[in-house]
């Protein structure tokens, strides 16, 4: 009997993870990270898998359409925009997310870009390394008694929140998709939710974003929003990188409209090397990583490779991890 194949668009998963696979039979085939539409369409063609777990990468309507066995695709986290959900769904692909398991990871590294931030530990690290000792000029920043403006509330931003309370930070936070407070969020009975992202944005000495990237929302922190916020506001990216105005940030930083910017997001991904956000000294970056910890990478291997092992042998998909729930063929309860 052939093997089914599934197709990973990235390196290959957590060892745990992958052993499992080849225990139950299941054969892996791993691309490049962000490898040509092209050259992806031309792998899965070749390999005809079943299923495709899609880490990094745009999965395109042709990949898709270049394996006639396609039963499921499954995201490798939760952020569904690199993939074409709306040709999936008109060839009745389910597509399904992993939600919660990396959720602790990314939030514990928001609270790290903002540390790194307020301590300048990269900076200092980095001139250390070349004969400096900055005792005498270096001056920081306490979280305690800051504003943190947290950009949507879901798992993320909410254990972001929990994190960060217990440090002495006041919480404030704008989700229009959320109404009410305190006994909703167990913890955070002091949690303010304001009307409007202007308003989190003048009030906040903070401001982290933890919002899913939709059309509505592109580019949703630009010339008008950097005009709101504090001057020596820092600005956390651990969401998605069109979520920012690329050159609109690159001007606040450059007038010194806002103190900084901590960033593991960015648009276009990979950033150029010359890019002019590497002129600043109170940027903390890193490649996309918030959810890369080896907790979160077996978790999220685990769910990913459940539900593919789900669609292989015929059980029912879960519901609530599918994108697309007009494609399960037992409809949700």
């Amino acid at each position: 009997m052939t093997p089914d194949t599934v197709v990973i668009m990235g390196p290959a998963l957590s060892p745990p993870v992958m052993a499992a696979a080849e225990t139950r039979g299941i054969r892996t085939v791993t691309m490049r990270p962000y490898e040509r539409p092209d050259i992806a369409r031309d792998l899965v063609e070749a390999e005809q898998p079943t299923a495709i777990i899609v880490r990094m990468g745009r999965l395109t309507r042709d990949i898709m359409a270049a394996s006639g066995k396609l039963l499921v695709i499954v995201k490798h986290g939760v952020g569904v925009d690199t993939i074409d959900v709306d040709a999936a769904t008109k060839r009745g692909i389910p597509v399904l997310i992993a939600p919660g398991a990396n959720t602790r990871s990314v939030a514990e590294h928001a609270l790290a870009l903002m540390l790194s931030l307020a301590r300048g530990v990269p900076e200092l690290d980095r001139r250390m390394r070349s004969g400096h000792w900055d005792k005498a000029t270096t001056t920081g920043i306490e979280l305690f008694g800051k504003t943190l403006g947290v950009v949507g509330l879901g798992a993320i931003g909410r254990t972001l929140l929990s994190l960060a309370v217990p440090l002495g930070m006041k919480a404030v936070a704008y989700d229009p998709f959320v109404v009410g407070a305190g006994t909703n969020f167990p913890g955070l009975a002091d949690l303010v939710l304001v009307p409007s992202l202007e308003a989190l944005l003048r009030e906040a000495d903070i401001v982290s974003l933890h919002c899913p990237l939709t059309a509505g929302n592109r580019g949703m922190i630009g010339e008008a929003q950097f005009a709101c916020m504090k001057p020596d506001a820092l600005l956390i990216n651990t969401a998605r990188g069109e979520l920012v105005d690329p050159e609109a940030l690159v001007r606040a930083l450059s007038s010194g409209r806002i103190g900084g910017a901590g960033l593991d997001t960015f648009f276009p991904e990979p950033p150029a090397p010359d890019s002019p956000l590497w002129r600043f000294p109170n940027v903390v970056a890193t490649p996309h990583i918030g959810a890369y910890t080896r907790e979160a990478k077996e978790r999220v291997g685990q769910i990913a490779l459940g539900h593919v092992l789900d669609a292989i042998d015929g059980r029912p998909l879960n519901a609530e991890a599918t994108v697309n729930k007009e494609t399960l063929k037992t409809p949700p309860a």
